[in-house]
C-alpha cells in the first residue's frame, strides 16, 4: 500500500512537472481583476497607497505604516502600476499627523485610485518563546475609486471619492511551516524579510502575477 502511494505520489509530482514544461509557469488572475475586472496595470490612472494599524502595533513597530507603504508601491510599480511616490506620501502624513479624507487626499495627489492597508496583527516572536521567530500579519485590504466632480461650479481638480470597489482581508505567515530559531538570523533581517513578503503577498491581491510567485 505504501509502495502504491508513494508512486501515486510520485506519479502527481510527474504530472505537476509536465504540466509546467507543457504550459510554463501561468500567470494568476488578481482577487482584484476577479472581483471588479479592473486591471490597474493597464491603466494610465495613479494608486495612492496609505496604511493604517494601532497604537498597541505602532508602539512596537513605529514605522510600520511608511515600511509596507514604501515596500508595497515599489512593488506595484515593478508590475507597471502608476503610483504615486512613497516620499510624498510620508511628507503628507508627517505635516498631518493622519490620513485625513480620501477626496482631499485624491486632489491633492491626482490619484484615481486610493489603496487603503489597514493592519490588525503584525508580529515576529512567537508567544511564550524567547528564541524562536515566525512572522504573522493579518489586515483588510480597500481599494476606493475617486473620480472627479461632474459639477462645473467646483473647481476643475476638485475630486470626489464615488464607491469603495475593492475590500478583502488577507493574512501571511513565514515561514509558514514552522518557527526558526533566533540565532540562525538577527532580528532585523528576519524583520525586513517578513516586511518584504507581506507587502508582496499585499500587492499580489491587485495585479496578476505568476503562479511560482504567490506568497501566502
Amino acid at each position: 500500500m505504501t509502495a502504491g502511494l508513494l508512486l501515486s505520489t510520485s506519479g502527481c509530482s510527474l504530472f505537476v512537472m509536465a504540466g509546467k514544461a507543457m504550459f510554463g509557469d501561468p500567470k494568476v488572475q488578481s482577487p482584484l481583476r476577479a472581483a471588479t475586472g479592473i486591471e490597474l496595470a493597464k491603466s494610465e490612472d495613479s494608486v495612492l497607497i496609505i496604511c493604517s494599524a494601532s497604537h498597541r502595533i505602532l508602539s512596537h513597530f513605529p514605522s510600520l505604516q511608511i515600511d509596507l507603504v514604501d515596500r508595497i508601491g515599489r512593488d506595484l510599480e515593478i508590475h507597471n502600476i502608476h503610483v504615486v511616490p512613497s516620499g510624498d506620501v510620508a511628507a503628507w502624513f508627517d505635516d498631518h499627523g493622519e490620513w485625513g479624507d480620501y477626496s482631499e487626499l485624491g486632489e491633492h495627489f491626482h490619484a484615481r485610485y486610493i489603496m487603503h492597508v489597514d493592519v490588525l496583527k503584525f508580529d515576529y516572536r512567537v508567544p511564550e518563546s524567547e528564541n524562536l521567530l515566525q512572522g504573522q500579519a493579518e489586515g483588510n485590504i480597500r481599494l476606493h475609486e475617486i473620480s472627479r466632480s461632474s459639477d462645473k461650479s467646483k473647481p476643475s481638480r476638485d475630486f470626489t471619492p464615488v464607491r469603495l470597489v475593492f475590500d478583502r482581508n488577507f493574512a501571511v505567515m513565514f515561514p509558514t511551516s514552522y518557527p526558526v530559531p533566533r540565532e540562525s538570523r538577527s532580528e532585523d533581517q528576519f524583520l525586513q524579510t517578513f516586511l518584504d513578503r507581506t507587502a508582496l503577498h499585499i500587492g499580489q491581491h491587485v495585479y496578476d502575477y505568476r503562479s511560482s510567485e504567490s506568497i501566502h
